[in-house]
């Protein structure tokens, strides 16, 4: 960490009090609604509207952002998450939650926005594989932290949400007692337009696997805690749940990755959908038999979901010439956003007539459909000998400047390091 730029440790600090703050509501607001009586498809339109206000803030935002400057815009979100956290625990209605939740997803993607174009901004070709590290390490385990911290408190009660408000306020505290300058560019490569057509006529597997990811991500993340108290589980066993579930994408983005480096995408992320399909139905069948086999079959079942979208967006970027890979990614983003939206709000129905076990079920089905559209799209077609670029990791929450801090746009390749020097792993490709 010495080795980094003096404004990168400052940005991380909070960066961690900001993801503490959203990994304790996200899982917060799953169990409370379910303790508060609201049914499940209240509680999806609800989770979708948080991503619907993340799509429309992470382009109205960067408007705000080249107008204000970073400071500003992360100033002005933080304040509202702070806000709108705390107006949960103020008054307990579903269709006020709605809308603070919609806010709360727009100021988070500005969150977001802010720190990933600003670490992206400081990040050189001699430190961006050991950024990109740390950044990994940070933000996953600092959200998996915030689930923990359930056990805190009784969920029922305000305090949980007073904490959640705290901890986005606390992420104001580095950036205003520092003095420090807003991020540089060192970018070379000028962007290239591409058309969704031609995309699609590319990498049409990248797209839709972006599309699905969002779609079983978002559902996840949303559901997944409202699950855990249909089903009898403890806030404790919720709490401990969401966050080894959430860990599990260190460990997987890596050997997945390592794979994949090694073996057709295509046929990589094929044989992901075929274990998310499997365990989706096992969950659905045993989840009540003990709450360790169901963190044992969830894990398999979440390695594969959190590193769907980095392997659709690396093997969609293995057809794109460096000019062409940040508006591909930019278009990627947005079919994920779509099926964030999409997601939790479908994953809720399915529940409603279902049951609680509903979730693993629309959770299997996509991964079943994603499945058949591989298959389709590898029966018949040209071998996938394309020269492979080096796979890299993308966070669990990501916004579209998360492009930036890929070395892929870089005419070095470096590879993931948290400790020594960057290396060049060029030879891989």
């Amino acid at each position: 960490m010495r080795a980094l730029p003096a404004t990168l440790p400052i940005l991380f600090l909070c960066e961690i009090s900001f993801l503490l703050g959203h990994g304790l509501i996200m899982t917060l607001l799953g169990v409370r609604m379910s303790l508060e009586g609201f049914p499940s498809q209240m509680a999806g339109l609800l989770m979708s509207s948080f991503s619907l206000g993340f799509v429309f803030g992470s382009y109205w935002l960067e408007k705000r952002i080249r107008g204000v400057g970073h400071i500003r815009v992360f100033a002005a979100c933080a304040a509202s998450l702070a806000v709108t956290a705390m107006a949960h625990g103020l008054w307990i209605n579903p269709w006020a939650w709605l809308v603070w939740r919609l806010v709360g997803g727009a100021a988070t993607a500005g969150m977001l926005m802010v720190m990933e174009s600003w670490v992206s901004g400081e990040s050189t070709n001699d430190n961006r594989g050991r950024v990109l590290g740390w950044y990994m390490v940070i933000s996953t385990t600092s959200l998996a932290a915030g689930q923990w911290m359930l056990n805190l408190a009784d969920p029922s009660g305000p305090v949980l949400f007073s904490v959640v408000g705290m901890l986005f306020a606390l992420s104001l505290v580095p950036l205003s007692i520092h003095r420090i300058h807003g991020p540089s560019r060192h970018h070379d490569i000028q962007p290239r337009k591409i058309h969704l057509k031609t995309l699609y006529q590319r990498a049409p597997v990248g797209l839709v696997g972006a599309f699905t990811g969002g779609l079983m991500a978002q559902a996840f993340f949303a559901m997944t805690p409202y699950y855990g108290q249909e089903i009898g589980l403890t806030t404790a066993q919720t709490a401990r749940f969401m966050a080894i579930t959430t860990l599990v994408a260190l460990v997987a983005q890596w050997a997945l990755g390592r794979v994949s480096d090694r073996l057709d995408r295509r046929r990589v992320i094929l044989w992901m959908a075929i274990v998310m399909t499997v365990t989706g139905a096992i969950i659905s069948a045993v989840a009540n038999a003990s709450f360790w086999i169901l963190l044992v079959v969830a894990c398999f079942h979440t390695a594969m979901l959190h590193t769907l979208y980095s392997l659709s967006l690396a093997h969609t970027n293995d057809w794109l010439e460096p000019e062409e890979i940040v508006a591909a990614n930019a278009k990627l983003m947005i079919w994920y956003g779509i099926g964030s939206v999409v997601g939790p709000f479908s994953a809720s129905l399915v529940m409603q007539v279902a049951g609680p076990d509903g979730l693993w079920l629309f959770l299997g089905a996509a991964a079943f459909s994603l499945a058949m559209f591989v298959m389709v799209r590898l029966h018949g077609e040209r071998p996938d000998t394309v020269t492979q670029e080096p796979f890299v990791a993308v966070p669990v929450m990501e916004t579209p400047h998360f492009t930036e801090m890929d070395p892929r746009l870089e005419p070095q390749q470096l590879e993931l390091d948290l400790e020594g020097a960057p290396q060049d792993i060029s030879h891989h490709a």
